[in-house]
């Protein structure tokens, strides 16, 4: 039997592409009408679920699926002692992500 793999690495091991952009974002302080205009760094990742293999952005380096149907499966099957059935090892070679990457705007 295979061994089990962690939390760590299945955060780790989806992802395919990071990409970090500067964004403004608009205060407006307590006292006043004056806003305040901040800019910030987001940072978001491409990444492939562990369990239908579709790309996929977000904002959270923990996320290890597209939506919450698959995060429900991914939990049901971790917890029956089983790894999820996406094989990421094919999955993120470069060449399969070269269109994915291309398609999302990540180099």
């Amino acid at each position: 039997m295979d061994k089990l793999l962690s939390k760590k690495e299945l955060y780790s091991s989806n992802i395919i592409g990071v990409k970090v952009t500067n964004e403004k974002r608009d205060y407006s302080p307590s006292i006043g009408n004056n806003m305040i205009v901040k800019t910030i760094r987001r940072t978001s990742y491409l990444k492939l679920c562990w369990m239908c293999g579709t790309a996929f952005e977000s904002k959270k380096i923990n996320t290890i699926a597209c939506c919450s149907r698959c995060s429900q499966n991914i939990w049901h099957t971790n917890k029956l002692g089983l790894n999820p059935p996406a094989n990421m090892l094919e999955l993120t070679k470069p060449k399969n992500t070269k269109e994915i990457r291309e398609q999302f705007g990540y180099r």
